[in-house]
């Protein structure tokens, strides 16, 4: 991550009968006279810096919130970008004892909502909770799933790569088209190029072993390349940026690591913030609020990471006018 600032966690206040549980938890100790322990089930889509940081932003809100008031484990599990293991670990947490769960990337919230809902769920920096029929609306999710949202406009992120590339024609991208964020995000990214006069240059995914050959698909086809929100891909990205590096073709990431060689600069929303934003509400919730009357969290804020040093090897020159925003690597 190119920052790393603490950002505290969001003040709460426990229900009447203070450490009362969600109904349909179990705490490890029901006790009233011993501090609770509560267990979390962590899910991670994929293997990948950005997604550790923001598990790592949510774990130390739930802690930092809970205080003296209750302790709390975390069970951390990845699927490595498989679709067999995202089911497995699912399965594996709907059969457990676990208080909640957190839930990191849209294919695996659908999956953890589908199965488990005699418990609160927390899904964090997801793109669509309510297109993906896991929430009524953000404001209120109405069940068990709450969490935080990382969409921001395809058409905003446009707006700053031509201010940074004045001359660009074709705008590349990949995906995995079976994630239904990506599905949201890419169509309105359709939208956003057909408006502002560009082409558009796809290449999808089914698994995380084809992001390096869809990412050497756009060399020649993509003036630049803009990556979504997409955790398989975000896996993968040390292939797309060796693939986009080999032919200086501008690499930009709704969030990612700008140490990895290629990537020039990502845009899109504080994704610690998101992270460390969803686990208040699950401190909210564990100390006995609803789930359902939780709102979903949603960027504040639009950040332009910026890999200095390659921006300078490009010869790519951020404008005055985007300054303020800019957060350098």
């Amino acid at each position: 991550m190119i920052r790393r600032r603490h950002i505290p966690a969001v003040p709460v206040v426990a229900a009447v009968g203070a450490l009362a549980l969600l109904a349909g938890c179990s705490s490890s100790d029901t006790s009233p006279s011993t501090e609770p322990t509560y267990t979390i089930g962590i899910l991670e889509i994929a293997q990948a810096q950005l997604l550790d940081d923001i598990v790592a932003a949510f774990s130390e809100a739930v802690e930092e919130g809970l205080g003296d008031q209750a302790t709390v484990e975390f069970d951390i599990k990845n699927a490595n970008g498989d679709q067999s293991l995202i089911t497995s670990i699912v399965r594996d947490f709907a059969s457990s004892d676990y208080d909640a769960f957190a839930v990191l990337g849209t294919p695996a919230v659908i999956a953890a909502a589908a199965q488990i809902t005699d418990r609160p769920i927390f899904a964090l920096a997801m793109g669509d909770p309510v297109g993906a029929g896991v929430a009524e609306s953000l404001e209120e999710p109405g069940g068990n799933v709450t969490g935080s949202v990382d969409y921001v406009e395809p058409a905003l992120l446009l707006d700053d790569i031509l201010a940074i590339h004045g001359d660009v024609g074709t705008i590349g991208t990949l995906y995995d088209p079976s994630n239904q964020n990506m599905q949201v995000w890419t169509d309105a990214l359709r939208v956003a190029t057909a408006d502002a006069g560009l082409e558009l240059a796809e290449s999808t995914i089914a698994t995380s072993a084809e992001v390096s050959q869809s990412a050497r698909s756009l060399v020649g086809r993509a003036d630049v390349v803009l990556v979504g929100p997409d955790a398989m891909v975000v896996a993968g990205m040390d292939a797309v940026g060796a693939a986009m590096s080999g032919d200086d073709i501008p690499l930009y990431v709704v969030g990612g690591d700008l140490s990895i060689p290629g990537v020039l600069a990502s845009l899109g929303p504080d994704y610690l913030e998101l992270g460390s934003a969803a686990g208040a509400g699950a401190v909210e919730v564990l100390l006995g609020a609803d789930p359902g009357s939780i709102p979903f969290v949603v960027p504040s804020g639009l950040e332009i990471g910026l890999n200095t040093a390659y921006a300078e090897e490009l010869g790519v020159v951020v404008p005055a006018e985007l300054a303020d925003r800019v957060v350098e690597f």
